[in-house]
């Protein structure tokens, strides 16, 4: 049963790999759109305004099945960046890759997360949601 899953998954991984990225650039969603992804068999998040498909994800990630769970459906960007990930987890989500967050959506990101985790700002309309 192990084996199948993780064969799934690189089947998915790799369809990912070798889809058009200008198809998965021009797919937008909101995040109610969004909040429809957010089981075990259909998992979706956010990380700075992209959404990202990190269903075949669930079962192999460090920090556990249950720290997805927690945020499917919705914006993780903020426990993507106080988990204290490195640098280039980024990349990692590549392959999971299936658009972006609508525009009217995105929070207002002050200050910059990649080089200063702990002190950016994020805002929505320009109040102050974290420090």
């Amino acid at each position: 049963m192990q084996d199948s899953r993780l064969e799934s998954a690189v089947s998915t991984v790799l369809q990912r790999l070798f889809k058009p990225r200008q198809k998965i650039a021009e797919a937008t969603y909101t995040l109610s759109e969004v909040a429809d992804h957010c089981n075990r068999n259909d998992c979706w998040i956010v990380i700075e305004d992209y959404v990202y498909d990190v269903t075949p994800f669930l079962d192999s990630h460090p920090g556990g099945f249950d720290v997805l769970m927690e945020h499917a459906g919705r914006d993780a960007t903020v426990a993507f960046y106080g988990a204290g990930h490195h640098p280039n987890t980024g990349d990692l989500l590549k392959p999971f890759l299936v658009g972006s967050l609508a525009q009217h959506e995105r929070l207002n990101l002050i200050g910059t997360v990649s080089s200063n985790r702990n002190r950016s700002l994020w805002s929505t309309d320009g109040v102050t949601v974290a420090e």
